[in-house]
């Protein structure tokens, strides 16, 4: 596992000398600028590794040496996986030719340093997504589907074994990062959200503690623990869940947040509660509140 991170001058070397995918034939462009904003569409490939057990490694490489610019190239997703899940089929001779054709291809224009910038943030800064999902287990196998969806999924063939909550995380970065947790942001009509924090390890399911760029996991939930907990959680009287996401705490210290879903979709409902008898409950609630309020002035 690499820990690798390019400096601004690193980078500036690197773009400033390619204008594409260092993959033969791979027209895919190193970045793109749309509405302000820019996107990086290629990771930082080493010739050899840096580390023992990485693709080619060369112990003369190991480190300083093997971070340095002459033993980096620039591939797409797909080919940097290519090159290192099968390293005997390309060989350290092939990706140095390689480097040399791609510090040819040149630039047409050289790059602002706020391209710089934003390319340095791409290749530091953890980027993930999250959602909340439902997971439909059969014949051994999961099904993935939208949390919405969990309660009314119908196997066309064979049995439903078990039904489970789920937080799916996703790398869409070029930088890998550590996931410490995940859970469900609980919107309660009121002065703060509640928490609910996913068991660290389930029973059918141990999600990677690291996730790679363009990989991702799933974490689940057994929805009568998870409907138990938020109950307990001590929902304040006169307070309705209305809506929730799902997060990930991330290595980096940071916090990653899904989009809202109505609370309708939680496990702690019966299964004739549908969203106009939740919105007619939250309302309720907000009444309740109204008058406690008035009753304590």
């Amino acid at each position: 596992m690499s820990d690798f991170s390019p400096t601004p001058r690193l980078c500036k070397v690197l773009f400033g000398r390619a204008s594409h995918c260092a993959y033969p034939e791979c027209g895919e462009v190193l970045i793109e600028e749309h509405r302000e904003q820019i996107s990086v569409n290629v990771e930082i490939a080493h010739i050899r590794a840096e580390k023992p057990g990485g693709a080619r490694y060369d112990p003369a490489f190991e480190g300083k040496r093997g971070n340095a610019e002459d033993n980096l190239l620039l591939l797409c997703t797909k080919h940097h996986k290519w090159v290192d899940d099968f390293e005997d089929d390309y060989p350290t001779e092939d990706l140095l030719a390689w480097k040399a054709e791609q510090v040819a291809q040149g630039r047409s224009a050289s790059l602002t340093e706020n391209q710089v910038e934003r390319i340095f943030l791409a290749f530091t800064t953890p980027r993930a997504e999250v959602e909340a999902v439902g997971i439909i287990r059969t014949r051994g196998e999961s099904i993935v589907s939208k949390i919405e969806n969990l309660r009314s999924f119908k196997l066309l063939n064979g049995d439903t074994e078990e039904l489970l909550l789920g937080v799916r995380v996703s790398n869409v970065g070029a930088l890998g990062f550590g996931v410490d947790g995940v859970g469900l942001e609980i919107d309660i009509d009121g002065p703060g959200p509640m928490m609910y924090l996913f068991p660290a390890e389930h029973i059918l399911h141990r999600p990677p503690r690291r996730l790679e760029p363009q990989a991702n996991s799933v974490w689940l939930a057994n929805p009568l623990s998870a409907g138990a907990g938020i109950r307990l959680g001590g929902i304040p009287r006169g307070h309705v869940p209305v809506r929730f996401r799902a997060f990930a705490d991330l290595g980096s210290g940071s916090r990653t947040l899904g989009a809202w879903v109505s609370a309708v979709h939680l496990p702690i409902w019966e299964d004739h509660v549908m969203q106009e008898w939740l919105d007619d409950f939250a309302a309720l609630g907000k009444r309740a509140r109204d008058q406690m309020g008035g009753s304590a002035q």
